[in-house]
């Protein structure tokens, strides 16, 4: 599987986009709505690389919002 330009992926099972999700010592961890998952080395290219960090770190945010959501709610 290779990266597209804008550090995305189609997965080769079900032909759904895979998303960055995890970085894991130099390699890139893509996942995409069915839970395929794939891993690949970090691209050498410095723009796809910080285009492949932009989408974990916006992975990361959308999680913590929602646990905060979910704190929320029970403290309700």
């Amino acid at each position: 599987m290779e990266l597209r330009e804008d550090g995305t992926g189609d997965c080769e099972t079900c032909h759904m986009p895979m998303f960055p999700i995890a970085l894991v010592d130099g390699k890139v961890s893509l996942e995409c709505a069915n839970r395929h998952r794939v891993l690949l080395p970090m691209p050498e290219d410095a723009k796809l690389r910080r285009f492949v960090q932009n989408w974990v770190a916006r992975k990361g945010a959308q999680l913590d919002a929602q646990h905060r959501r979910w704190e929320a709610d029970e403290d309700e």
